[in-house]
């Protein structure tokens, strides 16, 4: 195995001495001459990288009049359940803020977050970006959402925020009114089980925000 400390991944010297050291042990004489006469196989590698984790996620300084227009912040899920559930107030100086390669209009309530876990593949990969969007608009029934639970936690994170599809059961009252009678979060992946929350009341749960796309993965 092969030990590279972090601090000499940007230096093409040490990394190069690294890889003839790798090529020598294993034998590969041909390999470890070429990567000392070759030096422009460096940045070959590190143009693979940006090329795959570029229209991902940038991080941006941006100007007061930039935000949500041209960038969105970054948001942990678990703070995204709690900020934009409130949306009287969201405090935009808490954030990091990021420019995601969309092509859509950007708008206030739209943040992006990472999305932990197997349950939403294949759609939704583990540690794959996400652009959100709250209030979710009109139905939710179908839709991705982020959910806060009231009286569970998902079996796969034990958090009390989740990502699923949301489906909901409504019973028909005397007065001709609706109410729920059940909310199901159903993952994508068939090898995890839904959560079924049966509610007197829709505000049981709290529907934080929708998956509006997915970024791409963690580049990490």
């Amino acid at each position: 195995m092969l030990e590279i400390a972090a601090s000499d991944l940007d230096d093409m010297g040490a990394m190069t001495r690294q890889f003839r050291r790798l090529a020598a042990t294993s034998g590969r004489t041909a390999l470890r001459q070429a990567v000392r006469d070759d030096p422009g196989w460096y940045e070959r590698a590190a143009g693979a990288v940006r090329a795959a984790t570029a229209g991902v996620l940038r991080v941006v300084t941006p100007l007061p009049e930039d935000r949500y227009r041209t960038c969105d912040p970054f948001v942990p899920l678990e703070a995204a359940a709690g900020a934009f559930g409130d949306p009287q107030y969201v405090n935009d100086d808490e954030w990091e803020w990021v420019e995601p390669d969309v092509g859509r209009s950007l708008r206030a309530g739209m943040f992006v977050a990472k999305v932990v876990g197997h349950s939403m593949e294949p759609k939704i990969t583990d540690g794959s970006f996400c652009l959100f969007a709250a209030p979710v608009a009109g139905s939710r029934q179908g839709k991705i959402v982020l959910v806060e639970l009231s009286d569970a936690v998902d079996p796969e994170t034990a958090q009390r925020y989740t990502v699923k599809r949301y489906e909901s059961e409504k019973a028909g009252e005397a007065d001709g009114r609706w109410r729920h009678v059940s909310v199901i979060l159903s993952p994508l992946n068939p090898d995890y089980e839904p959560i079924v929350v049966a509610v007197d009341d829709e505000a049981d749960i709290r529907v934080i925000a929708e998956v509006i796309e997915v970024l791409g993965p963690d580049a990490e």
